[in-house]
């Protein structure tokens, strides 16, 4: 009966050290599942307020290049508005050294305006050709120049800011 009853005793510990063990597991579960739903809920909070920011750039980028030539052509309204006089303004014969004097100030305003707003005259004459400011138009024979410098400009080229926005239009010494 003693061996019975050891047995008993050593089964019913090993039951209470597996019930120890199963609520030990149980917890260990619970608090990983705790913590698994607030990584979750953390990972979409996240993403949700990664996709607002997107939106939102978008918005503010749409709306930057919406609007992003207003200050330019508010610079060059004035210069409208003087053409506009001048296109207005009836022309005797002896008014128009006048005439071109006015327009010749109008042009210096445009140019002024362009200016301040970065845009630069690429002056490529007895420059080297370069085929990153210049578009050759034609090679001309020169005993004056050496090969590949440029010669004439056939249309002017323009810089806005240090970049080409077009290319100077050139004859080059061949």
């Amino acid at each position: 009966m003693k061996d019975e009853n050891d047995r008993d005793q050593t089964n019913d510990q090993e039951n209470e050290t597996a019930d120890q063990d199963l609520e030990r597991i149980q917890k260990d579960l619970e608090a990983s599942q705790s913590q698994a739903t607030d990584y979750l809920d953390s990972l979409q909070r996240l993403k949700a307020e990664f996709d607002n920011f997107r939106k939102r750039t978008l918005r503010e980028q749409s709306e930057f290049l919406k609007f992003a030539a207003q200050n330019v052509i508010g610079t060059l309204l004035p210069v409208l508005d003087n053409f506009e006089r001048a296109l207005t303004h009836d022309v005797d014969g002896d008014q128009i050294d006048e005439y071109k004097e006015g327009m010749q100030l109008v042009y210096t305003q445009f140019k002024e305006a362009l200016a301040r707003e970065g845009l630069v005259a690429i002056e490529p004459i007895g420059e080297a050709f370069d085929p990153t400011r210049h578009e050759a138009m034609m090679t001309l024979e020169s005993a004056d120049h050496t090969e590949g410098t440029v010669i004439n400009v056939v249309e002017k080229g323009y810089l806005l800011k240090d970049r080409v926005i077009r290319p100077a239009k050139v004859s080059v010494a061949g």
